[in-house]
């Protein structure tokens, strides 16, 4: 993926979001989207110390265990818009120990995913080159589709014009950890079409992890929207 196309989706992320904030304003939805870019900025704007984060670890560690801590982080950030289950949605009238624990009971349902998520992206990073670029479109987009994007745009293909601000929730979690170990990456790697298998791998995997957190989430009285 060339400089000028990452410029580009750079622009037409900026024009999404400006977009997104003049049609809607502050609702929680934007709210807990500028949260997850100002955290993807921060990340960005310390890199050079973050990417030196677990470096005693093997890269395969390191990309999995960022990621899973950097999904913990912009987690947090949905609890005031979309947490995993709508009764774990907090607001300013909940007390602090309810906000707490309903953050601990998402962690618990969604952590083990991101660790099976993590593992299935560091599986395709590690046999299959990707630039900077590709891997930010590729990846983010893999993460968003599978996470409820491939259904919400199918039945309003409209908003695919707004797509680069749904995928900055994936960008917040996984272009972090692809910097901590681009320089480590096993050389040799592949360029063929299989590397956008990821998309499909990435999409069936986070449906059969949802299937399964509806299932568990039952056992704390919790239902889907």
């Amino acid at each position: 993926m060339t400089q000028p196309l990452g410029l580009l989706y750079l622009v037409w992320a900026a024009a999404a979001i400006v977009l997104a904030w003049l049609s809607q304003g502050a609702t929680n939805e934007n709210l807990t989207r500028a949260l997850v870019i100002g955290f993807l900025l921060a990340q960005l704007a310390a890199r050079r110390v973050l990417v030196r984060a677990f470096a005693e670890r093997s890269p395969g560690v390191r990309f999995v265990l960022l990621g899973v801590l950097l999904a913990a982080v912009v987690e947090s950030m949905h609890m005031i818009s979309t947490p995993v289950f709508p009764a774990l949605r907090i607001d300013a009238s909940t007390p602090v120990s309810m906000m707490l624990w309903n953050y601990a009971i998402d962690l618990l349902l969604t952590l083990p995913a991101y660790v099976a998520i993590f593992s299935l992206l560091w599986a395709f990073l590690s046999r299959y080159h990707y630039a900077l670029w590709s891997y930010v479109l590729i990846f983010g987009l893999a993460q968003m589709l599978g996470d409820g994007g491939l259904v919400y745009f199918i039945g309003e293909p409209h908003m695919l014009a707004f797509l680069p601000y749904p995928m900055s929730n994936y960008h917040a979690m996984n272009v972090l950890p692809f910097l901590a170990v681009s320089a480590e990456l096993p050389q040799g790697r592949s360029a063929g079409w299989r590397r956008f298998l990821v998309i499909p791998v990435v999409v069936l995997t986070y449906f059969a992890c949802g299937a399964l957190i509806r299932l568990l989430g039952g056992a704390f009285g919790l239902h889907p929207a």
